[in-house]
């Protein structure tokens, strides 16, 4: 378990450059707390926890021994104490065949890394211009390039897979992005007209856009980490409110919502909590239960659930951030159907990607920032 104690003031973030107010538990400020989490979680800890997380809910695969998956962390993708390390502060992972792909909130760089963690090469940085960033968040990769999420500017940057830069093109607050194939990608984006899911053609720009996240307590606020898509299902795309644990699903061609809901969770997600600051102003305090989602074994849906607490709860208080010993994975089907939950043995791993042999998982550690590798048993 990870107990963080620190005053309130160092908790919130104020994303000034957006344009709906919100403040959020800072995850900058949970990784600068020096404390150290517990990656040796023992076989009998991680059973209890997957107990409780399908406790709520009938999962289709719940005790069926041919998909019962387990994974055991391995290591660092890199050494922290090296003097000039790849990676100063991941945001997020996304792997392509054996490459590791890494937003660098830091330097406001993509990194692409061997499995060894070995940098392969760098673009981007600071600035304003076609190719660099003011702010780094999420990334999705093709077969022909990397695309980068330039959030305050309003833009995708588009990388060929050397690294080089390729274009940019033009998109309100993009919230996150995935892959469809070589030439094609989905961004989500609540600011754009006609629907939040967002077809972009590397030629062409913006092709067509259609579908709604399920933003059911969150319809007012913009936030630039709302959402997170993952595909697959033979021409699906999955829609995630990691802050209320929704769960939306679109057919890409028909543009059909097949299910929108959510899976019964052990404990509730926490709403806005509204607070009063010493100006009179009045300002919301958001609590995500989620990470990212991935398409994982058996080409199922993967959703990260990192936020609970290890009391059972969800994130729910600033002065209360004893994180659970595990991180939660829920599976699904392309249908929507809850199917069952694992685990990853170590707390606070918000962003997750499987490289192409599905047996190895690189993680983001959001409390330490940091890269984990974990290896299927």
């Amino acid at each position: 378990m990870k107990t963080i104690q620190f005053t309130l003031v160092f908790l919130i973030v104020l994303l000034s450059a957006c344009g709906h107010k919100g403040s959020e538990i800072s995850e900058s400020a949970i990784e600068n707390s020096g404390d150290s989490l517990n990656t040796a979680v023992g076989d009998s800890v991680a059973s209890d926890w997957i107990e409780y997380m399908q406790s709520s809910d009938d999962g289709f695969w719940e005790d069926m021994a041919e998909h019962e998956i387990s994974y055991r962390f391995s290591e660092h993708l890199y050494d922290e104490e090296d003097i000039e390390i790849p990676v100063y502060s991941p945001f997020a992972v996304c792997c392509f065949s054996d490459t590791i792909f890494v937003t660098d909130a830091a330097t406001k760089q993509v990194v692409a890394l061997d499995t060894g963690g070995t940098v392969l090469w760098k673009a981007g940085g600071s600035g304003e211009g076609p190719g660099e960033f003011s702010m780094m968040t999420t990334l999705a990769v093709s077969k022909s390039f990397v695309a980068a999420l330039n959030i305050h500017m309003d833009r995708v940057e588009l990388f060929n897979r050397d690294g080089s830069f390729a274009r940019s093109f033009r998109i309100t607050r993009p919230q996150d992005i995935v892959a469809l194939d070589d030439t094609t990608f989905i961004i989500g984006s609540t600011e754009e007209q006609s629907g939040d899911l967002h077809i972009l053609n590397t030629n062409r720009g913006i092709i067509r856009s259609f579908g709604q996240a399920d933003l059911d307590l969150y319809d007012w606020a913009y936030r630039p980490d709302l959402m997170r898509l993952c595909t697959g299902g033979d021409g699906r795309v999955a829609v995630f409110n990691r802050y209320e644990g929704l769960l939306s699903i679109y057919d890409i061609e028909t543009e059909e919502c097949v299910y929108s809901g959510n899976r019964d969770y052990p404990a509730d997600p926490t709403p806005p909590v509204f607070f009063t600051e010493s100006n009179g102003e009045t300002r919301p305090v958001l609590f995500p239960i989620g990470g990212n989602a991935f398409s994982g074994p058996e080409g199922m849906l993967n959703v990260v659930v990192c936020n609970y607490m290890d009391d059972g709860s969800f994130i729910s208080d600033p002065d209360y951030l004893d994180f659970a010993p595990v991180t939660g994975i829920d599976r699904y089907d392309w249908d929507g159907n809850y199917l069952d939950s694992y685990c990853l043995p170590d707390s606070c791993i918000n962003f997750v990607s499987p490289l192409s042999d599905e047996n190895t998982l690189i993680g983001r550690n959001f409390a330490e920032g940091v890269l984990c590798v974990f290896e299927k048993n």
